[in-house]
């Protein structure tokens, strides 16, 4: 048995020093080829880097910092509920000291003037706690520096954490400051600093209960519950008799979830990993056609290491730790360049993050978390990309491999693999004609038909362009024509990994007129008011403090108003997901910001929002919770779970990318206990006067800061084109993903040069000048760039169609618009990308002595 371990410990060495010695005599080769995996790698990388720094940024934002407590519970869904019997219940758990109840938010703060600070500094949002003096020192005791603390029947008072006096110095002991809440403004006195510092970009604001409640309009209602524990019990203990006794719809050690980041950031994550998940795969295409090719120039010398006794096992070794050794460069290369990607990449995600909440600046994390992904990716990716070549290799006998390939032997081979690709390239189709839940699949089936089909089509594609490259090249075009037929199979090569780049160059250009024209819509039936009333964040309303229904009413009164409609909000869940509910008014609603309904009757869904518990899904929730028209579903709410029926499918624009339930505003305030409107559109009469009718809201809304009163016509050209530089991002992860496109073009031709070194020495020796060269190289590459483009047109359309129509499968009714401007850019890259290509190896080709390159081996 030790003999065997030793014997094949011995082997493997033998083979890895024989790789090593290969690909250190190749340094251009091994080094090209490693850069096909770096950027696949580099992307994954960078978003594992900034996601979870952005998440830690966040959870900063939003936890408090003063004081400590041994058990925390809120309800499942985060909102505020009754607190006489939950506040009992847990009283009476074994080993509770002491309990108390808060009603806590985190508010957003409206935006500081440009010369100037906010109320608490710099300081992007607060966090407004409102505590019963009497019980709240028993559970969690504050330790004041200056002043006091809150004491029973306080009204108008506030202590707030020493760190933002320090950067505010008018906020002494005694001082008066405003406070934003439902009602409007309120001002409070300062009565005591906390010794603590605290966190001073979402500073503790604490006041009492009462005045909390009537801030946020819901009074009588907390939404947590601390308790202190006897000292030597066990907390987890606790925890577990806590959430026994006060069932499924509480949680205890946790706060409100803030669902909505974790909604807008995933539209990031998911497209980044999808972006690297293509640049992985194209690099693993490009590694694994670069072994083949190299499995094929290496016949003759992996049937002489055969011959003088080398195993089948040696060879596969051989070649998968050369495949290993480029996945390992390719990976550390990827990681170096995805750190400093990571930078740019943060700068994207603070402007997702600040459009759903206030966030500071992020700073870039490496974690040890980060690393596993891409690193595994990276060496899986390559190790498997090499696998089927090292099995050919291994598969190589010595007569086989010294005998030279014939030209019939080539042919035949193409012909097999041509028909094998049409086959499936047909299968692909009948997928892609099927349902939407089939596209995707035929799609791809599509691509691997034309990856397989695409030696049998070189000699079809180059007598095709023949007649181009004999009017640009001549003699040298024919020369370069001949070169690919020669070698269907390493044409084929490059062509595929080109073609795969300028398809996903088509595909993103199809899925962005089709995004385009599907937002444009939502833009124009959701933002079709006159004015707009509009939050800190729109479309995420966790840190939104609305108003109560005063400011409607004040609204309403307005002689040139016609129709004014709100919008509430409260958090959710159905079946473990999180939910963002909206109540609407729906015969208000209906008139400023009508929606897109995908299934049902809008007049029949509005009435039975009136009528019952009722709501309207939008495309994700539908898609997400597989629920239909008609169905009935049970939500947590905080009386419990309620049952719902769904009465329509539909979308707007401000929440078609999260999971949202529309419900009406009677139901919201009966299940939910919000009554704060958070967003208003508002509808004119006809012939008022717009400047007029402005200048008077902007009066009535000046006591409510957390309010932009904006004119809905001019916020809708911002959104268009917001909308237009969003679609621009991918196009630049697309040119990200066309680097290994470029880069396999830029290896196969240089192996060709190299591998033919000796053919070149001939034609120099014959008469071929240095520029004849250089044309012939420039010729073929054009003819590859021209074939690849070609192929790339074919599998770009099939792939756009099928990747568009998935998206019908979440409701998402994309118009498939035929990429034309797609395919002329692809056509247009193809062929740059080719003379590009083919600078340096032709360069290197002209430069060739012909002594040498007659000695070449």
């Amino acid at each position: 048995m030790i003999s065997r371990m030793t014997g094949f410990t011995s082997m493997f060495w033998q083979a890895a020093i024989m790789a090593l010695q290969y690909l250190g005599g190749r340094k251009l080769r091994t080094v090209l080829t490693s850069l096909a995996i770096v950027f696949g790698v580099a992307l994954i990388f960078a978003f594992n880097l900034v996601f979870p720094s952005a998440m830690n940024a966040f959870g900063q934002t939003m936890s408090a910092a003063s004081g400590t407590v041994d058990l925390s519970v809120s309800s499942v869904t985060g909102e505020a509920f009754r607190p006489d019997q939950p506040l009992q219940t847990v009283a009476n758990v074994k080993h509770v000291k002491a309990v108390t109840g808060l009603l806590r938010r985190q508010i957003a703060l409206p935006a500081a003037a440009p010369q100037g600070e906010g109320t608490f500094g710099k300081a992007v949002q607060f966090e407004l706690v409102g505590i019963d003096p009497a019980t709240m020192q028993s559970v969690r005791p504050f330790v004041v520096s200056e002043g006091r603390f809150l004491q029973p029947g306080d009204t108008g008072k506030a202590v707030i954490p020493a760190g933002v006096a320090e950067l505010v110095p008018e906020l002494k002991v005694g001082a008066t400051f405003p406070l934003i809440t439902a009602a409007g403004q309120k001002t409070f006195t300062i009565v005591g600093w906390l010794a603590e510092k605290g966190n001073v970009n979402s500073p503790e604001v604490i006041i009492p209960l009462s005045d909390a409640q009537a801030a946020l309009n819901q009074p009588g209602l907390i939404n947590t519950i601390e308790a202190a524990v006897e000292p030597g019990a066990s907390r987890d203990a606790v925890s577990a008799d806590v959430q026994k006794a006060l069932g499924d719809g509480f949680r205890p050690n946790s706060t409100a979830d803030q669902t909505a980041i974790f909604a807008a950031t995933r539209v990031g994550n998911v497209m980044v990993d999808v972006m690297g998940g293509i640049a992985l795969f194209l690099g693993a295409f490009l590694i694994f056609n670069t072994f083949r090719t190299v499995v094929v120039e290496r016949r003759h010398d992996l049937a002489m290491l055969r011959a003088i006794g080398a195993t089948r096992r040696q060879l596969t070794q051989m070649i998968l730790v050369e495949s290993f050794v480029q996945g390992l460069l390719g990976t550390l290369g990827g990681l170096i360049l995805g750190y400093l990607l990571a930078f740019g990449l943060s700068k994207l995600m603070e402007q997702v993050i600040s459009q759903v909440t206030p966030i500071s600046s992020l700073s870039i994390t490496v974690s040890p978390s980060a690393f596993p992904l891409p690193v595994f990716l990276g060496l899986l990716t390559t190790v498997v990309a090499g696998y089927c070549p090292a099995r050919a290799a291994g598969r190589i006998s010595p007569l086989a491999g010294l005998r030279p390939s014939t030209a019939s032997d080539l042919h035949h081979a193409a012909r097999r693999m041509l028909i094998a690709g049409v086959g499936i390239a047909a299968v692909g189709t009948l997928l892609l004609a099927g349902s939407d839940k089939t596209t995707t699949v035929g799609a791809v089936t599509f691509l691997v038909g034309m990856v397989i089909a695409a030696p049998g089509l070189v000699a079809p594609a180059a007598c095709l362009f023949s007649p181009m490259l004999s009017l640009w090249f001549a003699r040298e075009g024919d020369l370069a024509r001949g070169n690919l037929v020669r070698q269907p199979a390493r044409a084929a090569i490059t062509a595929s990994t080109l073609m795969i780049g300028l398809a996903t160059l088509i595909l993103i250009a199809a899925m962005v007129a089709g995004f385009d024209k599907f937002l444009q819509v939502l833009v124009d039936r959701s933002l079709s008011s006159d004015i707009m009333l509009a939050p800190q964040v729109l479309a995420s309303y966790g840190s939104d403090l609305g108003a109560d229904a005063n400011l409607a009413r004040r609204l309403q009164d307005l002689p040139e108003v016609d129709t004014v409609a709100g919008l509430s909000y409260a958090a959710s869940s159905c079946r473990g997901q999180a939910l963002e509910i909206l109540g609407i008014d729906p015969q208000s609603y209906a008139k400023v910001a009508p929606f897109d309904f995908v299934k049902g009757q809008p007049a029949e869904a509005y009435a039975a929002l009136s009528k019952g518990r009722a709501a309207i899904f939008n495309s994700l929730t539908a898609a997400t919770l597989g629920l239909n028209v008609g169905d009935e579903f049970a939500m947590q709410t905080a009386e419990g779970p309620q049952s719902y029926h769904v009465a329509a499918i539909a979308n707007d624009l401000l929440h078609f990318k999260v999971m949202a339930v529309f419900i009406s505003q009677s139901n919201l305030s009966t299940d939910f206990h919000k009554a704060e409107d958070v967003l208003f559109m508002i509808n004119l009469k006809p012939g008022a006067d717009r400047t007029a009718v402005l200048e008077e809201i902007r009066e009535i809304t000046a006591n409510y800061p957390q309010f932009t009163v904006k004119v809905t016509g001019e916020y809708r050209d911002v959104m268009r084109e917001m909308i237009t530089g969003a679609f621009g991002l991918f196009y630049g992860l697309a040119a990200l993903i066309l680097i290994p496109a470029a880069l396999g073009l830029l290896n196969t031709l240089t192996i060709n040069v190299l591998e033919r070194t000796r053919e070149i020495g001939v034609v120099r020796a014959t008469g071929g000048t240095r520029a004849q060269v250089k044309r012939m190289v420039l010729a073929e590459s054009l003819l590859l760039g021209l074939f690849g483009a070609a192929t790339g047109t074919l599998a770009g359309v099939a792939m756009s169609y099928g990747f568009v129509g998935a998206f019908s499968g979440i409701g998402w009714n994309l118009p498939y618009e035929f990429p034309l401007a797609g395919i002329l850019a692809a056509i247009v890259v193809g062929v740059l990308l080719a003379l590009f290509a083919s600078f340096f190896p032709a360069r290197n080709a002209a430069k060739l002595e012909i002594i040498r390159a007659l000695q070449y081996e």
